[in-house]
């Protein structure tokens, strides 16, 4: 009996001794103090005791609310403003971001705002210098709680984590749990199929409509929208497919809102089925013009620049093509040679018109003289240009086929018609390089406009350009004031002939950003060739098709591909590797030349302006930093750069500085005193 009693003892003994180890084991923790606001409490928590010989941890900021309290999103709309962050006491960390957990919708004080209720974790991405060294992480966190009042709060946090090799706390599985709440960034692992953002912008209004099509259905789904204007939290009109797996969102906001042209978006996407996150810079598309203008404003400014247009140096030598035919045309036939000429310019200002648009339609980003950057035109262009050339120095004459030399053919008559609307049609699409007075002001307001409003700007323009071309079809007899043709035809002759050449020049220099010296090489061959065909007429039509189907070939053999060339200019900075905001704000002066060499108003401004030295001393002595922007390419960065002031064409040209970070635009035609008066008013 005595060795039972005893039995008992040893037992009892042994469950209290194992009740005490259990319950007095140090359970694994690593945390801040709370600090207590009135409503609520915050602290950090780490899910490992050490850094665990990482360079980046993760650990939570944790706030806890009393009942039916709240505190704000990133973007929590009207009524809050989200916590706020600084680091800077920290030590041995390099950077911290801060992950936001998808919110929820909420009615504070009338407004609807975005946040979160009695808990939430937030996790933190914490960068750190050396892995190997002590992290103190030293926060001080302002931030916003809400019900029938607001009662702003304040925390300094400080939490030590040591270097080595941890084991995981009790808040692992809580940071672990906020994390994997978190919007899907990686649209390939989401059910998302499909997302189009789209922002239009008129007068009074701006819409953002987002398009999803997904592979799970749309059930209750929540938009939510984080930008850098502080929009209100609107409900949007939500439109599903009848399969629920496709949704169209729309939000209305009032234009004065948006204060940018371009600017990042995040759209968070949740229901049952979703939580998804996608961000994209996106620019915003003007449905009408802000502007007041009146229609007949537009349209005379319209006119107006396309009649400049003919004083341009894009346009001489296709106008040294009239005049030779002018000199050489029977007087009966000069009328309608400039009628079928101005037929030929408005024409192709109407194809131009209908190219865009249908780029436009389909969202591809366009500008006044992007066909320039296409290489397949250039060798078009330089085809054309160099059959017209070798024809003005008299080595053959160009022959046009039999059915457009027919006199029964619409009665034109020994190809007048033919000849002279490929006159004006080859005249316009010379003169798109070039940005006149007026033009670059018609072709942003038709660029933002409707379709139908396109059409009829660019058919003005069209009108104004071959205002020239009308008048002296009307008068025919203002052809009577060149003198008599003589000796001196011959000489203007080769006079025009070598601005043709000139114009040769210029088009295989644009080439010869895309194609290698031997591109150069071939064609001079092929010149070669058709001057021995034509001269002899031997295969004349085979090789002229051989010619063109060889140039055109090119594009295709990576033998003539230029290599990336570094384009360096001097004392200008490359615009691509400058960040325009921080010299800004370093109180930089700056100026930006967006340029291309295919542009020839561009390489005006820079004869005529930019590269004297006048000018380049005032600059220096006023410690403007010049960059320029190339876009004999095309480029995305230009592309957006440009938009964000509504201008769809070069050259550009703007001042930047602390005083006007907004900038201060040049006009197309740069002059001296337009530099020095910019300059005294950004000091």
């Amino acid at each position: 009996m005595k060795k039972a009693f005893n039995l008992s003892k040893i037992l009892l003994v042994s469950l209290i001794a194992l009740f005490l180890l259990v319950v007095t084991t140090p359970v694994l923790s690593l945390s801040s103090d709370w600090v207590i606001n009135d409503k609520s409490k915050v602290r950090l928590i780490s899910p490992k005791t050490t850094i665990d010989n990482m360079k980046q941890i993760v650990i939570g900021l944790e706030y806890q609310l009393e009942p039916q309290w709240k505190t704000y999103w990133k973007s929590p709309g009207g009524g809050g403003f989200p916590q706020s962050i600084l680091w800077n006491e920290s030590d041995n960390v390099e950077d911290i971001k801060i992950d936001w957990p998808t919110p929820k919708e909420f009615e504070i004080l009338g407004l609807t705002s975005l946040g979160y209720e009695e808990k939430v974790i937030f996790p933190l991405n914490v960068k750190l210098k050396n892995k190997n060294k002590v992290a103190n992480i030293n926060l001080n966190i302002n931030f916003l709680v809400c019900k029938h009042i607001c009662i702003p709060g304040n925390a300094n946090l400080f939490l030590e984590i040591k270097p080595g090799k941890g084991k995981y706390t009790e808040f692992y599985y809580e940071i672990e749990k906020s994390k994997s709440s978190l919007a899907i960034e990686n649209i390939n692992i989401s059910p998302i199929e499909k997302l189009d953002i789209s922002v239009v912008k008129n007068l009074e209004e701006t819409e953002i409509q987002i398009i999803a099509e997904s592979l799970k259905n749309f059930q209750n789904t929540n938009i939510f929208l984080h930008t850098p204007f502080g929009l209100p939290v609107l409900s949007p009109i939500n439109i599903y497919s009848i399969d629920q797996k496709k949704i169209n969102s729309s939000f209305k906001f009032k234009s004065d809102q948006f204060s940018k042209k371009i600017f990042p978006i995040e759209v968070i996407i949740f229901d049952k089925n979703h939580n998804f996150k996608f961000v994209k810079s996106i620019f915003i598309n003007d449905r009408f013009s802000q502007t007041n203008y009146s229609i007949f404003y537009i349209l005379l400014i319209s006119i107006l620049g396309g009649f400049i247009l003919n004083l341009m140096p894009c346009v001489f030598p296709v106008l040294s093509i009239k005049l030779l035919s002018v000199l050489n045309n029977k007087a009966s036939n000069i009328r309608l040679s400039f009628l079928y000429t101005a037929f030929g310019i408005i024409t192709s200002f109407l194809i131009l018109a209908v190219f865009f648009v249908s780029l436009k339609q389909v969202g591809v980003s366009i500008a006044w003289g992007m066909q320039f950057q296409e290489p397949y035109f250039l060798i078009f262009m330089l085809f054309v240009l160099t059959i017209f050339c070798l024809n003005t120095l008299g080595l053959f004459d160009i022959q046009l086929p039999k059915f457009l030399n027919n006199n029964n053919l619409l009665n034109f008559g020994e190809g007048v018609f033919t000849k002279s609307f490929f006159n004006g049609f080859f005249a316009t699409l010379l003169a798109t390089p070039c940005t006149a007075p007026f033009v670059g002001s018609a072709v942003t307001i038709a660029f933002t406009q409707t379709s139908i409003l396109f059409f009829i700007i660019f058919l003005f323009l069209g009108i104004g350009m071959s205002i020239p071309y009308i008048l002296v079809s009307i008068i025919p007899n203002s052809i009577s004031l060149l003198p008599k043709t003589g000796k001196w035809v011959l000489y203007v002759k080769y006079f025009l002939s070598i601005l043709l050449a000139a114009t040769i020049a210029w088009i295989l220099s644009i080439l010869n950003n895309f194609y290698n010296e031997f591109f150069i090489i071939i064609f001079i061959f092929i010149v070669f060739v058709l001057i021995i065909s034509y001269r002899y007429s031997f295969y004349k039509f085979t090789s002229s098709i051989f010619a063109l189907f060889v140039l055109l070939s090119i594009p295709f053999i990576n033998f003539f591909e230029q290599k990336d060339k570094i384009r360096y200019f001097e004392d200008w900075e490359d615009f691509n590797v400058i960040n325009i905001e921080s010299l800004i704000k370093n109180n930089e002066i700056l100026f930006v030349d967006v340029t291309a060499d295919w542009c020839a108003t561009c390489q005006f401004n820079k004869l005529n302006v930019l590269d004297k030295e006048n000018i380049i001393k005032l600059f220096k002595d006023n410690n403007v930093k010049l960059i320029r922007a190339d876009w004999t390419k095309p480029d995305i960065n230009i592309d957006n750069f440009l938009k964000k002031f509504d201008k769809f064409g070069i050259p550009f040209n703007v001042f930047f500085s602390k005083k006007y970070p907004e900038g201060i635009i040049m006009s197309e035609i740069l002059t001296e005193k337009q530099i020095k008066k910019s300059i005294e008013n950004l000091k």
